[in-house]
């Protein structure tokens, strides 16, 4: 997904996407019927428990830089780079 793509969506879970926080550190989203499983940090449980498809890529970056209190430039592309790899690992509806 490219910086232009992300923008002009609302990124939302693939719906066979089973997502599990694990403590305050980590989680894990899987989905069932597959061999595809990804851990999370805390910012990736930050932004894939957002993923419902109401919020664009900029609203997930503010996001991010309020809670982990980063540059919102660095956020973004965090962002962008993290939605990327869901949509590789079929994560994203």
């Amino acid at each position: 997904m490219n910086a232009a793509d992300a923008t002009s969506t609302h990124p939302r879970r693939n719906p066979d996407t089973a997502f599990r926080k694990i403590g305050e550190d980590g989680g894990l989203v899987v989905i069932p019927g597959r061999a595809v499983v990804k851990v999370l940090n805390p910012v990736g449980i930050a932004i894939f428990s957002q993923l419902d498809g109401s919020k664009d890529v900029d609203m997930l970056a503010a996001s991010v830089a309020e809670e982990f209190e980063v540059d919102l430039d660095a956020a973004r592309e965090d962002v962008v780079k993290f939605l990327d790899d869901l949509k590789q690992d079929g994560m994203l509806a």
